[in-house]
């Protein structure tokens, strides 16, 4: 059955087709999950084949493939598949859905589609387009066609879709230095939520603990390190029983439809199937045939299944639109994957009012310096008298943790401007996140790419503490000194292990409330406005009774200089 396009989406396609014929440039449409993207697709590529154009439409997800084509057949088009997962290979007919996987191998051997001349490509989940790698699949790619149109003579134009503009932690994919470079159109999560087009998410309040990623590192690839994973989950075994017995309370207690689980490891997945009830929920993994998946998910479509757990394969080319409850059991390095995985559970779908977000993994923190409607929305969720959120700023006066970069208020649906910490960037001064790669304004590159080898994790020495001392000078600020006397746990040997303060600005005095005050003191966060008055500081080390870590870690800093590393109190 045909559909009828919405508004916006019949506006993209007339100015798709327009500026198509006006520039070269590969063009870009950001258009997020629920925005109808095989809709817009099927009706450029009608427009093509009605003039009897060539074009091959790029996805890297075999059930998307399938999707797409299906999508373009009901709006009345004629196509062929050309992907080996799917067992086709069909490459006569004028529209191509295809996996760039088999068409690279096809370039390859000099097969059958490298030979045909396209005067068009689309890339869906265009964000993976590698364009700084010439190595890179869809790179191949577009020079092999490229030099096919240049030698043959004809037109040939590039259009992406994406809901997910950028690549690793927000470098932007649109640009002169890009491989996009202009974006034509912008349709977003919270615009289609405004429009009633998606669902609005929420995010839950978690009662169980959420497991401890914090030793997990980074590969040089940029993916978490699986023994790290591994290492971590069988440190905190028993929180994923207990996390999924409450997913099963917010699902049953909140009349909810189905949850989207992501786990970390495999083995994970089967730790997470063995705490849920038998027979309502199953385990989709990058190994599952293509039929089973298939009956796994008509199965959920159904509301048979009602728990669907994945380590990284269930964030596009999935359509269970009565999901509403999205759990992450697993950290992630990528933004594009969050906000993909929180995209599951927005899509409408008839007794469905909410769509609600669990996180147990830590990401909405991990991601919570980046610019992104979802995670704004995400960061701010959180209730004004937790203790934990006692520093405000000083821009809009939202309180944040003593461990914020930026401040997580929303100004006029905006991220608040205003950083706590930062690094500006050389060519436009803008204030960037400490981690950021690119500038967020300029893209001027803030970090040598390299200089991104891991360090040698320094060697922490455990000693126990038998006092502590301090001291509070007038620097025309409070510059606090603090002594403790402490005893190598090997050689038994006393040491003095040195920590100072210069509460001389605002960031100054986080530093000193996140490290010091709130560790020393059972009220901390009553002190936080008075930590740049001198004679209170005084007052406050004189007359309230301090806690005294019985253990200090510590490390050698660069001028091999003992440096506190992490306080163990009793």
């Amino acid at each position: 059955m045909t559909k009828t396009l919405r508004p916006y989406q019949q506006k993209v396609v007339d100015d798709l087709k327009r500026r198509l014929k006006e520039t070269i440039n590969p063009l870009l449409l950001n258009i997020s999950v629920g925005g109808g993207k095989s809709l817009i697709i099927a009706e450029l590529l009608l427009w093509l084949e009605k003039f009897e154009y060539r074009a091959l439409c790029l996805t890297l997800n075999s059930t998307l493939i399938k999707q797409n084509a299906n999508a373009y057949k009901l709006q009345g088009g004629r196509c062929g598949i050309y992907c080996a997962g799917l067992k086709s290979k069909s490459s006569e007919d004028l529209i191509i859905f295809a996996s760039p996987h088999s068409v690279c191998q096809d370039i390859k051997h000099e097969g059958k589609i490298s030979r045909q001349p396209f005067n068009l490509i689309v890339i869906d989940e265009a964000h993976n387009v590698n364009f700084h790698d010439e190595t890179s699949m869809f790179m191949r790619i577009w020079q092999h066609y490229y030099i096919k149109a240049r030698t043959d003579g004809h037109n040939y134009r590039i259009v992406g879709l994406t809901g997910t503009p950028y690549r690793g932690k927000g470098e932007y994919i649109v640009g002169p230095d890009q491989f996009f470079k202009e974006e034509l159109a912008t349709i977003s999560a919270p615009w289609l939520i405004e429009q009633g087009y998606l669902t609005k998410p929420t995010y839950g309040i978690t009662y169980v603990d959420s497991i401890d990623f914090s030793d997990v590192h980074v590969e040089n690839t940029g993916k978490f390190r699986h023994k790290d994973l591994e290492d971590a989950l069988s440190q905190n075994e028993r929180l994923t029983g207990e996390i999924m017995r409450e997913v099963v309370d917010v699902l049953n207690e909140g009349k909810h439809h189905g949850a989207f689980i992501f786990a970390a490891t495999i083995k994970h997945c089967d730790e997470c199937l063995r705490a849920l009830p038998e027979g309502q929920a199953a385990i989709i993994t990058g190994d599952t045939p293509h039929d089973v998946r298939e009956k796994i998910l008509m199965e959920a479509q159904a509301g048979r299944i009602k728990y669907l757990i994945s380590v990284n394969c269930l964030m596009v080319g999935v359509d269970v639109p009565a999901y509403d409850i999205c759990v992450w059991c697993r950290p992630t390095e990528s933004l594009i994957l969050y906000i993909q995985g929180i995209g599951r559970v927005l899509r409408l779908s008839p007794g469905k009012d909410r769509a609600v977000v669990l996180d147990y993994a830590g990401n909405i923190e991990r991601h919570g310096d980046i610019d992104n409607p979802i995670i704004n929305e995400a960061i701010n969720n959180v209730s004004e008298d937790d203790p934990d959120y006692c520093i405000p700023c000083y821009v809009c006066n939202t309180n944040n943790k003593v461990t914020a970069r930026r401040c997580r208020g929303v100004i006029n649906k905006k991220r608040c401007e205003h950083f706590f910490e930062w690094k500006e960037c050389p060519g436009c001064e803008t204030e960037n996140d400490i981690t950021a790669r690119h500038c967020r304004n300029c893209q001027y590159e803030l970090i040598d790419p390299n200089a991104k080898l891991e360090k040698i994790k320094p060697l922490e020495i455990p000693f126990t503490v038998a006092t502590m001392n301090w001291r509070v000078h007038d620097r025309g600020y409070p510059f606090v000194q603090v002594e403790y006397k402490a005893y190598h746990p090997i050689s038994g040997l006393p040491h003095s292990i040195y920590e100072s303060y210069y509460v001389s600005n605002d960031r100054a005095a986080n530093v000193f409330y996140g490290n010091f005050i709130k560790k020393h003191f059972d009220d901390g966060h009553q002190h936080y406005n008075h930590l740049q008055d001198l004679d209170y500081i005084r007052s406050l080390f004189q007359q309230e009774e301090m806690i005294v870590p019985r253990i200090i870690e510590c490390v050698h800093n660069d001028h091999h200089i003992l440096q506190v590393k992490r306080k163990i109190f009793d």
